[in-house]
């Protein structure tokens, strides 16, 4: 049970770590947290390089209409669940909080749990790969033009300054993707890279929680706690619970539509409903300490949403993993 569950234990120990002596990962802290966590970003996608398994989307074009409707609930379908549940919270008048919602919206779905959910149930496990790796390839370059349109400063869109904003974001996320697609094939099929690899998620998990130790470390000395009561977190996690169980019914119930048999369907479940945690915390510090185009978001607050989804959609699945199996 610990080791299933070691990552989110982590990550919460990270928050009372940082709750606990917030300077030391604060921005010009001791330890230089905020330049740890930018290198830290470019290694996570360096490795996200390394393993994409990116030339395999032009063999995987086949059976279109269930990869449109996948890449529609990833990205419009559960998008507009969270940026309803986002205005909800601002009419509570829960700014903060509902900028985390309008994040969580942007961002791709999972590869590694969908796939390994999709597999376990019976799925339809090529088209998982296949929409799981296009939706991070999107998400690449939609979740830095998705943060301007939804936190420009002045509610305006700044077209002029799109791409230098781009330009700064994509040395921190783009140019190490692409070094790391470039030495893919030079790397792969060698022995001591395939040991290495087995790594690469204990890397990013590494990582992670310290992106999520340096965000809070910056929350709890910036004073962006106060107003947020102990109601505003049940409220929020009462939120995160309702938009995460509307998102996975809605993509099961709506996947009859398209899927062409079970497996299909348990495919869409999977793949449209969840968010990744591995990309999103990164993308969050590469797009926000990048920009001046960027409204001032406090990375601790605008993270929360996806930190409570997370385990959330883990949780979700493991609840309907056993029905799923049995019914395959």
């Amino acid at each position: 049970m610990l080791k299933k569950n070691g990552f989110v234990l982590a990550l919460l120990g990270a928050i009372l770590l940082a709750y606990a002596a917030p300077q030391i990962g604060a921005r010009g802290g001791a330890i230089r947290a905020d330049v740890i966590s930018k290198a830290g970003v470019m290694v996570i996608f360096l490795l996200q390089g390394l393993s994409l398994k990116t030339r395999e989307l032009a063999g995987g074009l086949r059976q279109l209409r269930i990869h449109a409707f996948i890449q529609l609930w990833i990205f419009v379908l559960s998008a507009f669940v969270l940026v309803l549940t986002a205005l909800l919270l601002r009419a509570l008048s829960m700014d903060s909080l509902a900028d985390g919602f309008f994040y969580l919206a942007l961002i791709p779905t999972t590869i590694s749990s969908a796939v390994a959910f999709t597999s376990t149930a019976g799925g339809n496990v090529p088209v998982a790969i296949f929409n799981t790796t296009l939706s991070n390839v999107i998400g690449v370059f939609w979740v830095p033009t998705g943060c301007l349109l939804l936190f420009a400063v002045g509610g305006t869109f700044p077209a002029e300054l799109m791409l230098p904003m781009l330009w700064k974001v994509a040395q921190l996320i783009l140019i190490p993707m692409l070094v790391g697609q470039l030495i893919r094939p030079i790397v792969f099929n060698k022995d001591w890279f395939k040991a290495v690899s087995q790594n690469f998620k204990l890397v990013n998990h590494g990582i992670i929680i310290f992106i999520v130790y340096a965000a809070f470390c910056q929350s709890f000395t910036s004073n962006a706690w106060d107003g947020i009561s102990p109601v505003s977190i049940a409220i929020l996690l009462a939120c995160t619970v309702a938009a995460a169980t509307a998102i996975h019914a809605g993509a099961w119930f709506s996947g009859r539509w398209v899927a062409a048999d079970h497996a299909d369907r348990i495919t869409v479940l999977f793949c449209g409903s969840q968010k990744t945690l591995a990309a999103g915390a990164p993308m969050a510090v590469a797009i926000f300490s990048q920009s001046d185009q960027l409204a001032q978001v406090n990375l601790g607050l605008l993270l929360l949403p996806l930190l409570c989804y997370h385990p959330l959609q883990l949780l979700l699945a493991a609840l309907v993993l056993p029905q799923l199996s049995r019914s395959t």
